[in-house]
């Protein structure tokens, strides 16, 4: 065989080879550091775009900065930074971000952690910064049980 048969590789197993290796991060995150719940009150989507209607939701965190959200129907997985904090957080919370009735999952806190995920901007959430439709607004909501 020549080199240049060798190259060429089929697209669906490129393709399949990326399926894979997405679901490592996501595979890690089952092996996560935290595990938080909290009670969202209203729609919201996070830096991928994925959209989650009202309910409970189970956040997954590790060391690496990725964050499985899982609810009752829907679940998704997002890429954070971690940022670190002076202090530990006195209490855990999630922090989202409000454009009139859209709301963006910001950040999240854990008790006793010196250090916070936080989720940067989403494209619809920059669309909605330059319309400058309405400013946006912080809401945080309390986190009801945390495990390690």
């Amino acid at each position: 065989m020549s080199t240049f048969s060798m190259l060429k590789v089929p697209a669906t197993f490129i393709a399949a080879v990326l399926a894979v290796a997405s679901l490592a991060p996501a595979l890690h995150a089952q092996d996560s550091e935290f595990v938080v719940k909290v009670n969202v009150p209203f729609a919201f989507q996070t830096t991928t775009g994925q959209h989650f209607t009202a309910g409970v939701y189970t956040i997954r965190m590790d060391r690496a900065a990725t964050m499985l959200i899982q609810g009752t129907s829907t679940s998704g997985l997002t890429i954070t930074q971690l940022a670190n904090d002076r202090q530990a957080a006195k209490a855990g919370k999630a922090v989202f971000t409000r454009y009139g009735d859209k709301y963006f999952l910001r950040s999240v806190w854990v008790t006793g952690n010196n250090s916070h995920l936080v989720c940067n901007e989403s494209k619809a959430e920059r669309r909605l910064e330059v319309a400058g439709i309405q400013a946006p607004s912080n809401v945080q909501l309390a986190l009801l049980e945390t495990a390690r």
